[in-house]
């Protein structure tokens, strides 16, 4: 065989494998989504102490050795969860053109359909009610919570200012807020009406509104 016909010969053969290897690679990813999909959907349904990789499996239509394969634990399980949990709350809210309680309510708004009003937000908060007592839990998510509240807390900076020039006011109006948002997980089967629950985000937002001031926001222009 000519060199030439070598090189061909093994050029096909990398690509072919480079190939098997994307598809393994993007079946493995599909999989673990999936799983983090199901074990979402459990923890919001059941909640923690009762998601078991049974009900996991279940949900997510595989084989225990599939499920055991990416995750050997509930715990493996629940940490790869949080995080894509924590991603998908550290997004931005929509940038406003200028500070007025609309601009406010409207970026709690937001912050309700992602923390309080979706499966997303709701099973977060049985994992950190969780952590109140598995201490294992506690110790594996503790630094990522805190990573996650740091990042926040400069995304947040970077939207609003305080009338005194302290960030640190911002910082601790919008952990206010978080805690108000959290809370309303656990008022909602006190009150299932929607439209009082929305009244309640505008009043908290005309509450807080006069501390703080935007920022000129990224691709924003004023009127």
């Amino acid at each position: 065989m000519t060199t030439a016909r070598l090189h061909s010969s093994a050029t096909s053969q990398s690509s072919t494998k480079n190939g098997a290897n994307g598809v393994r690679q993007r079946r493995s990813l599909e999989a673990r989504h999936k799983l983090i999909e199901a074990t979402i959907a459990c923890l919001d349904k059941f909640g923690y102490a009762d998601t078991s990789i049974a009900r996991i499996q279940d949900q997510a239509s595989v084989s225990r050795g599939a499920l055991t394969h990416h995750f050997p634990s509930k715990e493996e399980l629940v940490i790869a969860t949080i995080d894509s949990l924590l991603e998908t709350l550290l997004r931005p809210s929509l940038p406003s053109k200028k500070l007025s309680q609309t601009d406010i309510v409207a970026d709690l708004r937001w912050l309700a359909r992602n923390m309080t009003g979706t499966a997303r937000g709701r099973a977060l908060s049985e994992v950190l009610m969780a952590t109140r007592t598995d201490k294992k839990l506690s110790a594996r998510v503790n630094r990522r919570l805190t990573d996650w509240n740091t990042k926040l807390d400069e995304a947040v900076v970077g939207f609003y200012a305080s009338p005194t020039g302290d960030d640190d006011d911002v910082r601790q109006i919008w952990m206010i807020a978080r805690t108000f948002m959290r809370g309303l997980i656990l008022q909602q089967p006190f009150t299932p009406d929607p439209a009082q629950i929305e009244q309640a985000i505008n009043r908290f937002g005309a509450l807080i509104a006069p501390y703080l001031e935007t920022r000129k926001r990224e691709g924003v222009t004023d009127a």
